[in-house]
C-alpha cells in the first residue's frame, strides 16, 4: 500500500487476495454461496450466520399493515386522480348500488405526490407546484442549501419537502420523492426521512430509496436493521454498495471467511477502496487509518464497530449527518467529537443537549477553569468553548454566571455561531436571576430570549431595563439600541416603537464599528416587514457611506422570485428563496437580495417566516 494514506497494523489478518486461478475459483464457490444459503442478517450483538434470502428481498414492514390500495397513503386520498393514469393492475373494486352491482376499477397515485404535511399541519398546500414546471424543480431542488445554519431556512426547506403535493407538470425521468428524501437524509433530518419512508407505499420495490435507509441505519449505529436491508438487496445486481455492506454484515455475524472471499470477489470487480478493506480488516485485528476525507456512512459504522479511531481529516465532510455520526462515535478523539458537534447541531443535525453534553464531560486542569476567556480569546476552537461553558456552569454567583455568558456570545458573534451558543447557555440563562444590579446583562439576555422565542421570559428583563432606564443614561442608551431588534422579533416591549423613532437608535449606535452596514441591513428588514423607513435615515447612509461592491442574484433568478411571488407559486418561491439565501443564510445576505426574499415570503402569506428570517439576519450582525 506504498502511497495509500490508509496504514494496516495487522494483529491479525483475512490473509492474502487469493492469485488468479484462487479468485476464478472463489466466484463460483460465491455463486454456489448465494445460490444455498437463506436467512437475514442478525443483530450485530452476537455473531450468527448471516445469509441471503433465497428468493424474495426482505421488505420493511410499515406499523400497521393498509386494507386496501387507498388505505395505503391517507395523506393524498383526496387528491384528484388524473383519467390518463394507468391503472393499478389490482382486482376492481365491487360497489353494490342502488341500480345494482357497479365495477370500478381503481387508478394508481402517483408515489411523488406522497408527504406527511398537509396545509393544516405546516404543509404548502396541495396545489404548491401549480404553474410550476417539473423541470424548474429537478434542476433547481438538488441545489437546496442543505447545510445551512439557519433555524427559519431548515424548516422552511423541511416544509417543503414533506408537504404532500400534486407533481409539477411536465415529463421526468427522475423520482421526485427519491429527490426528496435524499435531501432530507442529506440535512441529516433523520425523523423527516422515517417519516416520509414510511408514507411511500411503494418503498420496498425502490432501491435508492432502500439504500437512503440503509445510510440512515449505519448513522444511527443501526447495524442490525442496515444489515437486514443488505441482505434483501444483495444478489440483486452488481452494485458495489450493496455487495460492500453484505460483507460487512457477514463480518460483523462473524462469518470472515465469506466475508474475504467477498473481498476477493470485489477485487476482482475492480474495487480500489482501501478504507473499506483496511477498516473490514480492523475487525479482526488492529489497524489505522491516517486519512478518510469523505467517510461513507458504511465507512463509520465499519469503523466504530472495529473501534478503529478516526483521523482528523474526517471532518473535511460538511454533511450534517455524517457529523452528528462522528459527534457520538466513541472512537473519535474528544477535540474532534466536539467540533462536529458544534457544526451538527448548527445544521439542525445534533440536539443541543447531546452537544451540551459533551462540553460538560470535557476534562479541564484547574489552572485552565482559572481564567477560560484568555485562553478562548487566544485559541479559538471547540475545546476553548468547551471551557467557556464549564466556567458558567461551574459559577455560583449570578454577576459571575452573567458575565461568562456575555463573553461567550461576544465571541459567538465573532465566529457567526450566535444562534447555535444561545441555544447551548440557555440552561445558564435560566440560572441569572433578573434583578437591579444586572440592568447591564439585560440587553444581551433579551436578545439572547428573543433568538428563542421565549418572549414571555424576555419581558421579565425589558421591565428591569424599562426601570433603569428613568434613572441612568446608560440604560437609556441600551433600551434605544435593542428596541428596534425587539420590534423586528415581535415583541410586546416594543409594540408601541414606530420606525419613525431609529433616529434614537442611530444617534445610540452611529459610533460603532459597521455602524452604517447595520443601519443598511436594519433599514431593509423593515422595509420589507412593511414598516416603512423615514427618507432622511436612508439619505443621511447616502452621504456617509464609501461605494461598495455588492453580490447580486443572477437576473433570471431575481425575475422568477417575483413572477413566482406574484402568481402565488408557493412551492417555487420558496424553493428559489432558499436558493438566493444560500448555506450562508440570512445572516450573510446581502441587505437587498434578504429585502426581496422577505418580501416574497411576505407576499405569500408567509408573515412569521420572514419575521424569523428577519430576526436571525440581526442577530448575526450584532444589531
Amino acid at each position: 500500500m506504498n502511497g495509500s494514506p490508509v496504514r494496516v497494523r495487522a494483529a491479525a489478518s483475512l490473509g492474502p487476495v487469493p492469485g488468479w486461478g484462487i479468485v476464478a475459483w472463489g466466484i463460483v464457490a460465491w455463486g454456489i454461496f448465494v445460490w444455498l444459503a437463506s436467512g437475514p442478517a442478525a443483530a450485530q450483538q452476537a455473531p450468527i450466520r448471516l445469509e441471503p434470502p433465497k428468493a424474495f428481498p426482505v421488505q420493511l414492514a410499515p406499523a400497521k399493515q393498509p386494507e386496501s390500495a387507498v388505505e395505503q397513503s391517507p395523506v393524498v386520498e383526496d387528491l384528484p386522480v388524473p383519467e390518463a393514469l394507468p391503472a393499478t393492475g389490482l382486482p376492481p373494486t365491487v360497489v353494490i348500488g342502488t341500480t345494482g352491482i357497479q365495477v370500478d376499477s381503481l387508478k394508481s397515485i402517483d408515489v411523488d405526490t406522497v408527504g406527511v404535511l398537509t396545509a393544516e399541519q405546516g404543509g404548502f398546500g396541495q396545489r404548491m407546484w401549480e404553474g410550476t414546471p417539473r423541470s424548474l424543480v429537478d434542476s433547481i431542488l438538488p441545489q437546496l442549501p442543505v447545510n445551512t445554519a439557519s433555524t427559519a431556512m431548515r424548516d422552511l426547506m423541511r416544509r417543503l419537502l414533506l408537504s404532500t403535493a400534486a407533481v409539477p407538470e411536465g415529463d421526468s425521468q427522475t423520482s421526485l420523492v427519491v429527490m426528496r428524501i435524499g435531501l432530507l437524509a442529506a440535512m441529516g433530518d433523520t425523523r423527516g426521512v422515517d417519516d416520509l419512508l414510511k408514507a411511500t407505499p411503494t418503498r420496498q420495490q425502490n432501491r435508492e430509496l432502500t439504500r437512503i435507509e440503509a445510510d440512515a441505519r449505519f448513522l444511527a449505529n443501526d447495524n442490525a436493521r442496515a444489515c437486514s436491508l443488505a441482505a434483501g438487496q444483495f444478489g440483486e445486481g452488481e452494485d458495489l454498495y450493496w455487495n460492500k455492506a453484505f460483507i460487512f454484515c457477514q463480518a460483523l455475524a462473524g462469518e470472515m471467511d465469506k466475508a474475504a472471499l467477498g473481498l476477493a470477489v470485489l477485487n476482482e470487480m475492480g474495487e480500489e477502496d482501501v478504507v473499506f478493506t483496511t477498516l473490514i480488516e480492523g475487525l479482526v485485528g488492529a489497524v489505522t487509518v491516517d486519512s478518510m476525507p469523505d467517510p461513507s456512512p458504511l465507512h463509520l459504522a465499519i469503523a466504530r464497530a472495529a473501534k478503529v479511531q478516526l483521523p482528523a481529516d474526517i471532518l473535511s465532510s460538511n454533511r450534517p449527518g455524517i457529523l452528528r455520526a462522528i459527534a457520538i462515535s466513541p472512537n473519535a478523539p474528544v477535540e474532534l467529537r466536539l467540533e462536529a458537534a458544534e457544526r451538527a447541531e448548527a445544521a439542525g443535525a445534533l440536539p443541543v443537549d447531546a452537544l451540551r453534553q459533551l462540553y460538560a464531560s470535557t476534562n479541564f486542569t484547574d489552572e485552565e477553569l482559572a481564567n477560560p476567556r484568555s485562553r478562548s480569546v487566544a485559541e479559538s476552537g471547540p475545546l476553548s468553548r468547551a471551557l467557556l461553558y464549564r466556567n458558567a456552569l461551574l459559577q455560583t454567583v449570578p454577576t459571575a454566571r452573567a458575565e461568562a455568558m456575555q463573553s461567550a456570545l461576544e465571541l459567538a458573534r465573532q465566529g457567526g455561531r450566535y444562534a447555535s451558543t444561545v441555544r447551548v447557555y440557555m440552561d445558564v440563562l435560566r440560572q441569572i436571576p433578573p434583578m437591579e444590579e444586572l440592568a447591564w446583562f439585560a440587553p444581551e439576555a433579551i436578545r439572547a430570549l428573543l433568538t428563542n422565542k421565549k418572549h414571555e421570559q424576555a419581558s421579565v428583563w425589558f421591565r428591569l431595563l424599562k426601570a433603569s432606564a428613568l434613572f441612568n443614561k446608560d440604560s437609556v442608551a441600551l433600551l434605544n439600541a435593542l428596541l428596534p431588534v425587539a420590534r423586528l422579533a415581535g415583541s410586546l416591549d416594543a409594540e408601541t416603537w414606530t420606525t419613525g423613532q431609529l433616529d434614537a437608535w442611530w444617534e445610540a449606535v452611529k459610533g460603532e464599528d459597521q455602524a452604517a452596514d447595520k443601519a443598511a441591513l436594519l433599514y431593509s428588514l423593515f422595509d420589507a416587514l412593511g414598516e416603512p423607513v423615514p427618507d432622511n435615515l436612508w439619505q443621511e447612509l447616502i452621504e456617509n457611506s464609501a461605494k461598495s461592491m455588492v453580490a447580486m442574484l443572477h437576473p433570471a433568478l431575481w425575475w422568477r422570485l417575483q413572477s413566482a411571488a406574484e402568481e402565488g407559486r408557493v412551492g417555487e418561491a420558496v424553493m428559489l428563496s432558499l436558493l438566493a439565501l444560500g448555506e450562508g443564510g440570512p445572516g450573510q445576505a446581502e441587505p437587498v437580495v434578504l429585502r426581496q426574499v422577505l418580501t416574497t415570503l411576505r407576499i405569500l402569506g408567509l408573515e412569521s417566516e420572514a419575521r424569523e428570517l428577519a430576526v436571525e439576519a440581526a442577530m448575526a450582525v450584532g444589531l
